[in-house]
């Protein structure tokens, strides 16, 4: 169990961490409306997540043995998680090596909704959430499972944790008038949690080649 959710915590950091949308308008946010802004932002999008992760959780209790301990279907599901995982952490790096990615961004100043809303509405129309959701946390979800709803309300919590974490230190930052957080500092973090996701998008990949091939789910 606490292996499942340190290697979660993990992945759940390097996506919390990578910039976009929510990361632009928790430091806008926190500049216009206060230091506490980013809570508010992240139970916007926590609310979502918790949503789509009951849907998930629903779909594979009363499913997993007829689909997630089908050997095309998980290894499936691996590979191609794996993939983006390469896919998305050597973006991350290589962005970040390069000077083109940081904490800089652009959003609608004028957003007249709540903070809560728009936690919710900017991340269901993120693209790439939607993918990082469907093609990453099914494997551990269904590994959750063995415990109940206990484990999958634990997952979550970790999962949520890094969100509200990092939202929440954004729009502290920018609320209080301190750059604490230099560009170099940030891109070194970029880059460290990259090298992560490759690290585990290549452990998805192995390990969805072997159970297509042996039907020997194994991540060790």
């Amino acid at each position: 169990m606490f292996q499942l959710l340190g290697t979660f915590f993990i992945i759940s950091l390097t996506g919390a961490l990578s910039p976009g949308p929510l990361t632009t308008v928790a430091i806008v946010e926190g500049s216009r409306r206060g230091k506490w802004s980013g809570i508010s932002i992240a139970v916007g999008h926590g609310l979502v997540e918790i949503v789509y992760v009951a849907a998930i959780g629903l779909v594979l209790w009363y499913g997993r043995e007829a689909l997630l301990r089908q050997p095309l279907v998980i290894g499936l599901i691996a590979l191609i998680g794996g993939l983006f995982l390469v896919w998305m952490g050597w973006g991350m790096a290589f962005g970040a090596w390069k000077h083109r990615l940081s904490l800089e961004g652009s959003v609608n100043s004028d957003i007249k909704l709540g903070l809560v809303p728009t936690g919710a509405l900017v991340s269901v129309s993120n693209p790439y959430w939607w993918i990082w959701w469907a093609l990453i946390t099914p494997l551990y979800i269904e590994q959750s499972l063995t415990w109940g709803v206990l484990g999958i309300t634990i997952l979550f919590v970790v999962h949520w944790s890094t969100d509200l974490g990092w939202l929440t230190s954004l729009s502290w930052l920018t609320g209080s008038g301190r750059a604490l957080i230099s560009a170099r500092v940030y891109r070194l973090v970029l880059i460290i949690c990259g090298a992560a996701l490759l690290f585990f998008g290549v452990t998805f990949v192995i390990a969805g080649i072997r159970f297509l091939t042996t039907g020997d789910l194994s991540f060790g």
